[in-house]
């Protein structure tokens, strides 16, 4: 019969123990564990898939429906953002269908009355665009005590929504900041005659 020390023993029990009780904290990682997260900053993803960056928590602002019933939301229909910017200057809110450079010009004039800068670069925001493949949609809107930092254009039968990831507003609210956002859209995915929610 084999007899041990319990004072020689002590260290390996403590040693097993702790490596049991280590590998039972750490869990093993599987699906059985609960529900997982892909988002570290606590917001849910956004209609687009897009996740943003904001170390903050965020949330999804998007226009309510004007009347009727609710027409399921057919997805993001902006090939590329051609021009994006948070400001709290409070401009004239817009949106429009951009089919020419000339539009382009006068919608920049519109939402940027006060900035020639950014004027400019909302009216150069369609230089590379091929206008008989593409249009443009622009929309400047109040985005509240919190700046944008992501935008998707969706569309919903013939209306078009924006959809709006910025950061959850702090309690106390000491400007309005606004989004001036211009999505480039080819012709085919653009609605027949699109409204704007």
């Amino acid at each position: 019969m084999l007899t041990v020390n319990p004072r020689k023993a002590s260290p390996v029990v403590v040693l097993a123990v702790v490596l049991v009780l280590g590998g039972v904290a750490c869990g093993s990682g599987s699906a059985d564990d609960g529900p997982r997260r892909d988002r570290t900053d606590g917001a849910p993803p956004s209609v687009s898939g897009t996740t943003t960056s904001a170390p903050t928590p965020t949330s999804t602002t998007e226009a309510p429906p004007t009347g009727g019933a609710a027409t399921p939301v057919t997805g993001s229909v902006a090939e590329r953002v051609v021009y994006f910017s948070t400001s709290v200057r409070a401009p004239r809110e817009t949106h429009e269908v951009l089919h020419d450079r000339g539009e382009v010009q006068d919608f920049a004039e519109t939402v940027a009355t006060s900035d020639a800068q950014a004027a400019a670069k909302i009216a150069a925001s369609g230089a590379a665009t091929d206008f008989a493949r593409s249009v443009l949609v622009g929309w400047a809107v109040s985005t509240g005590c919190s700046a944008a930092t992501s935008a998707t254009l969706l569309a919903a039968g013939d209306t078009l929504r924006l959809h709006v990831v910025q950061p959850k507003p702090p309690p106390e609210c000491f400007t309005d900041f606004r989004l001036t956002v211009v999505f480039e859209v080819p012709k085919e995915r653009l609605p027949a005659h699109p409204a704007f929610a």
